[in-house]
């Protein structure tokens, strides 16, 4: 008896840490009209290792201005990009703005810094009208 409500004890534990593995999720967003009226913004996120980071920043595809495609990551061995895309407005209205998402995921403790700009692709050298920071720590 008293091995049988050992070994279910056991195996309790262990599911139990097997189930919270996953990591949470943290999401970052950032509006529109904050890109157009900002030139600069910056977020401090904390994660711990395992965490996803959700990153969506306010676009707009029907102007000439786009968020860097791959933003400059400090430590790559830190925190990984996972994935992207641009997500269309919930409308049918033209012009209507949507959002580029990226989802990053933390790999071992420590501090990056996320860095994207926008900035027109028409000209040669065009300036970011806004440079949006995530510092990011990792524990």
């Amino acid at each position: 008896m008293a091995l049988i409500a050992l070994a279910l004890l056991i195996a309790s534990a262990l599911l139990g840490c097997s189930s919270g593995s996953k990591g949470a999720t943290k999401t970052i967003e950032v509006s529109i009209d904050d890109v157009l009226n900002q030139s600069a913004i910056t977020r401090d996120v904390t994660l711990s290792v395992g965490d996803t980071l959700k990153l969506s920043l306010g676009a707009n595809r029907t102007t000439p201005f786009r968020w860097t495609l791959d933003p400059m990551n400090g430590d790559p061995t830190i925190l990984k990009q996972t994935s992207h895309e641009y997500v269309q407005p919930p409308t049918d209205r033209t012009g209507a703005p949507g959002a580029e998402g990226w989802v990053f995921t933390a790999l071992k403790a420590g501090t990056t810094t996320i860095q994207a700009e926008y900035a027109s692709i028409v000209g040669s050298n065009p300036e970011p009208t806004c440079i949006f920071t995530a510092k990011v720590t990792v524990h």
